[in-house]
């Protein structure tokens, strides 16, 4: 795969694509990748597996993606699954354009080096193509994950519809053969149309709902717990924008905003999963957009985070929480703690980056 040159001087950068001797990305990233994405490829579980054993024989600094490992190392690292499993499995990651077989006349893995020429032959199992592909196949995983999350939205509105007809009327065929649908694992087409078999004044009220629990205005506390709840919530937002009115301001507009120079800088571990040279405020956005599912932040607190930071610090957040993720146990709670939550208040972008740049 090839990456920018990120912790190089400004001065001395180049718009080349540059190998990745040096920093390549971390192998839970890259299989929690492809696990999101695996619908879209085709692959199963355990052949995924077996690429995540693969990929553990993999030296981190090194100038190539070959792995030596025999049947043998492999099948231990899999826990005991036979040979013929393992071929299999290789064979499936070729299939799919993931791994490239490189077989020695005697069917041993191994490299022989020509100094005098500076070259080396090297049998094995190539994972050039994953690397190579990796930034289209985030951008498969995000596809799968907004898809996902709209399925799950589209259940959870027709099981509320149905449920509101079974209530009326408690012998309704069509509420009932739904929720026997509801058991099966629907597509998003399929939703869709079985929504459409929804007695209209059903989906508007769901969808009423829908605009009274996002709205900000008060609430009435006669009807039950959770208007209560929304009510308090809407409080204590009104609390925090009456009182804190002043800061939040200054967030929205920092003094000294950030440069992409600076966040390219700052970011390696998030620059390296660019394909393309990052140089403008679209580009930083837009690959933070790929980044974000792949760690575990939802299209939701996305959208909250950019509505109050904007789209160039919610991007350099996410660029940000690239570099220290997996110090984190949740990344996706930590994200919108420190952007719509509880530590939103202390919580500065640009201070966020610079501290980085500092340590790198």
């Amino acid at each position: 795969m090839a990456f920018i040159q990120a912790a190089a001087p400004i001065g001395l950068r180049t718009s080349e694509l540059l190998s990745a001797d040096n920093s390549i990305p971390e192998r839970h990233i890259v299989v929690e990748t492809l696990r999101n994405a695996a619908p879209l490829l085709g692959l199963n579980a355990s052949v995924i597996t077996t690429l995540d054993a693969m990929l553990s024989c993999l030296a981190p600094k090194r100038n190539h993606h070959t792995v030596f490992a025999s049947n043998a190392t492999l099948t231990f690292r899999r826990n005991g699954i036979s040979d013929r499993t393992i071929r299999r499995h290789a064979a499936a990651l070729q299939d799919v354009g993931l791994l490239i077989r490189r077989d020695s006349p005697n069917r041993k893995r191994f490299t022989k080096h020509n100094t005098h020429e500076g070259k080396a032959l090297r049998f094995g199992f190539d994972l050039t193509p994953l690397f190579t592909r990796l930034h289209e196949i985030a951008a498969m995983a995000a596809a799968v994950l907004k898809e996902r999350e709209q399925i799950d939205y589209l259940r959870a509105k027709i099981r509320s519809a149905a449920n509101i007809a079974l209530q009326t009327n408690p012998h309704d065929e069509l509420a009932i053969n739904t929720l026997r649908m509801l058991r099966r694992k629907l597509t998003l087409g399929a939703c869709e149309q079985l929504l459409e078999l929804q007695p209209k004044h059903m989906e508007t009220a769901e969808a009423d709902d829908d605009r009274k629990a996002c709205s900000t205005t008060s609430m009435t506390a006669n009807d039950g717990q959770n208007v209560r709840h929304y009510h308090n919530s809407n409080k204590e937002i009104i609390d925090k924008e009456e009182t804190k009115a002043k800061p939040v301001q200054k967030k929205q507009t920092p003094e000294n905003p950030l440069t992409v120079q600076e966040l390219v800088h700052a970011c390696p571990e998030a620059a390296q999963f660019s394909l393309n040279p990052v140089e403008t405020v679209q580009d930083v956005v837009a690959h933070a957009r790929t980044l974000a599912p792949m760690i575990g932040i939802n299209a939701q607190s996305y959208e909250a985070a950019q509505a109050r930071l904007g789209p160039l610090r919610t991007a350099a957040t996410v660029w940000g929480m690239m570099q220290f993720h997996e110090k984190i146990k949740s990344v996706g709670a930590y994200f919108r703690s420190i952007t719509t939550g509880a530590k939103s208040e202390g919580f500065n972008p640009e201070d966020l980056i610079r501290r980085l740049a500092k340590s790198n």
